[in-house]
């Protein structure tokens, strides 16, 4: 197993407190509203479903020879044309498959032996501490603290992500508040 191996680092992420009930809306529909909503819901999923059962009984009928009801949209020649499409389908199906099968096989031979990707080795608490210029114990207390207030920027110029945002600096105390009750700090 390559997890036995001192260069392996995990290339999945780490497990992510997620709240979803910030990333949904959340809006009140009117009684008839919903209403209409299962009618029609209700009403197209019958249709489907009917559709749906008169195909594998008109299937299974045209075999057979057993009776065959026809209805407005439903009938025999439906029945016969379907079952056309539906062997096309099957042999483009199989076509695939073994266009599928032949291919994995190709790549397998052909690259299946190569190891090009390599995942960088985990980064130490010490190079963080340089390139931010902190001291370990911050960047250490920076890892294990679940709310971090940073008082200025510690991302330094030359990265050219670093600098004052004009809109930031705005909403400020605002973010600090927020996350002071998210956290219950």
């Amino acid at each position: 197993m390559r997890e036995k191996d001192e260069n392996f680092t995990n290339p999945l992420p780490q497990k992510v407190e997620y709240d979803l009930e910030e990333h949904l809306i959340y809006g009140k529909q009117k009684g008839w509203k919903k209403v209409l909503e299962w009618i029609f819901t209700i009403c197209a999923w019958a249709l489907l479903l009917s559709y749906v059962l008169y195909l594998i009984y008109g299937v299974l009928a045209v075999e057979n020879g057993w009776y065959l009801p026809e209805f407005t949209i439903y009938n025999r020649e439906m029945i016969m044309e379907i079952r056309k499409y539906f062997f096309f389908l099957f042999i483009v199906l199989l076509v695939v498959i073994v266009l599928l099968i032949f291919w994995k096989n190709y790549n397998l031979r052909r690259f299946g032996k190569l190891h090009r990707r390599r995942f960088r080795p985990p980064v130490e608490n010490k190079e963080l501490a340089d390139l931010f210029e902190l001291d370990e114990s911050v960047v250490e207390k920076m890892q294990n603290d679940r709310y971090i207030l940073l008082e200025n920027n510690i991302v330094p110029e030359d990265l050219g992500i670093a600098g004052k945002n004009p809109k930031e600096d705005k909403y400020d105390d605002e973010k600090e508040e927020y996350h002071k009750r998210k956290y219950n700090l």
